[in-house]
């Protein structure tokens, strides 16, 4: 492995990189090739970020965009704020500066009437976070270098209440954060030694293994930091406090098996590592046959599983930033007789998919029979939705959500099993008690992966393609409640036997 040279500039994204985690700064740059590949979910975040980064624009009037390749960007951005180029022009958008081996690009630059100017932070995110002003105190810090004179610091975010989006002054919500810029910058000079530090040596540095390495996001080498890990691990124990797991990590204890009969856990905690390391299920058949008592009898059972959306920018009016907006549904209903009927609904127009999406709905499941789903607060939140933003349908979508059961509950309470790995999704049960049913033959695995490949879909012209991820959406969503219907009925053979 070599070093990095102090020559390498330190850009924003290592800077923050550093913070969340020094090991990740310098596998960043040192060995990149150890990071995984980029999931749908992050390639959509940048690409959600960079969406929202070009709407902010619009609050702005007289501005000019710094774009082209990095030397142009640096040479213009200097030519119009440190010489003075520029003096009738209010904003600078994207402009890059290069100061102290660390490069920043702002995204909007505002001269204010005093002459001097404004950083103004935009961000996809709906409130404050403590790593925007890093990042607005490391471009802070850069520009003052250079000699130009930061009146203020500001972050706009994306205004969740916002109905219209093409109302351009209800889009984002702005905060002067001046005053927490000048009390972090005491400490950059200090974590800037520590990071030059730190990319001179010529190994990564040791740093442990924990929740930080999914906070917020899942970090992009934990593969390669977690590859000793067992797949059931220390890691899985509910609510483990960090000074415990520390203490099993010295000791070099990962596996569930190996921890100590002495070492200090709470009842829930032991009970949990118990289930895990047993050799077959535990199930409590009382509590299992009292759960599935609570089915409607001699009536359709429909099983039901919706798919949402949802953005930064609100693709169709009447959604707010964020709103989970439903776009298809599939539903398994199993009669008395045994016959098992499949319906299902998957909007492949760019128009707003919810009313129609909706009567389909209500066509489909009757009046009558419990309305099977996995995680309840889920599908009744998107079904709540649906009833405020429909009211004319209110009392048919209630009288849906008054019928709801929800089958998780029984991997919760009643059916434990190894093979779980201490999970409740669908997705860890589904294999183990229908292993003939499981996602991983699917192009789309996870409910996350669902609606980028509905956005593509839109988005996208050639009719084959769009013949390709419909059908993958409609085999992803029907197995989720087909898995749905063979789970029940290993439940019910469970009783039997």
């Amino acid at each position: 492995m070599e070093s990095a040279t102090m020559s390498f500039p330190i850009s924003k994204t290592y800077f923050l990189a550093g913070l969340h985690c020094p090991k990740r700064l310098w596998l960043s740059i040192c060995r990149p090739e150890d990071a995984s590949p980029m999931s749908l979910a992050a390639e959509q975040r940048i690409k959600q970020g960079k969406a929202i980064g070009v709407a902010a624009r619009e609050s702005f009037k007289n501005g000019i965009l710094v774009d082209g390749n990095l030397k142009h960007c640096l040479e213009k951005s200097w030519e119009l704020t440190v010489v003075g180029a520029g003096q009738g022009v209010e904003c600078l958008f994207e402009p890059a500066f290069l100061y102290d081996d660390i490069l920043v690009r702002c995204d909007v630059l505002r001269r204010l009437p005093s002459g001097n100017w404004e950083i103004i932070e935009v961000k996809s995110a709906t409130k404050l976070k403590d790593e925007h002003i890093a990042d607005l105190t490391l471009q802070h810090y850069v520009l003052e270098g250079l000699g130009l004179t930061v009146e203020k610091t500001s972050l706009m975010v994306v205004n969740p209440m916002a109905r219209n989006w093409s109302v351009v002054q209800d889009r984002f919500c702005y905060q002067d954060v001046t005053a927490a810029v000048v009390r972090w910058r005491g400490q950059l000079p200090q974590k800037l030694a520590e990071f030059r530090t730190l990319l001179t040596e010529p190994t990564a540095p040791q740093v442990p293994i924990g929740s930080h390495c999914d906070r917020p996001y899942r970090c992009p080498f934990k593969d390669h930091c977690w590859q000793n890990v067992p797949p059931i691990s220390i890691f899985d124990i509910p609510l483990l406090k960090q000074d415990k797991l520390q203490n099993l990590m010295n000791s070099n204890i990962w596996n569930l098996e190996d921890i100590p009969a002495e070492f200090p856990l709470t009842q829930k905690q032991r009970t949990f590592i118990d289930r895990m390391t047993a050799a077959k299920p535990q199930i409590d058949q009382d509590l299992l046959r009292q759960l599935l008592g609570q089915i409607q009898p001699n009536q359709p059972l429909y099983f039901f599983d919706v798919e949402t959306h949802s953005s930064a920018i609100p693709r169709f009016a009447g959604l707010h930033p964020y709103e989970r907006c439903i776009f298809q549904y599939s539903c398994h209903r199993l009669n008395p007789d045994g016959s098992l009927e499949h319906f299902e609904y998957l909007h492949t127009e760019d128009s707003d998919p919810r009313l129609p999406l909706l009567i389909s709905l209500i066509h489909h499941i009757g009046d009558r029979g419990s309305v099977v789903v996995y995680n309840q607060s889920f599908e009744k939140g998107v079904l709540q939705q649906l009833a405020a933003a429909y009211p004319n349908y209110g009392a048919k979508i209630n009288q849906i959500i008054d019928r709801l059961w929800d089958l998780q509950v029984i991997f919760k309470r009643a059916y434990f099993h190894p093979g779980f790995r201490g999970s409740y999704s669908l997705k860890k049960v589904l294999p183990v008690m229908a292993p003939q049913f499981c996602h991983d033959d699917l192009v789309i695995k996870s409910g996350n992966e669902a609606p980028l490949v509905w956005e593509a879909l839109l988005e996208c012209s050639a009719p084959d393609k769009r013949a390709e991820m419909a059908q993958q959406l409609r085999e992803y969503c029907g197995l989720d409640t087909l898995g749905m219907v063979k789970i029940y009925e290993v439940l019910q053979q469970e009783l039997k036997d």
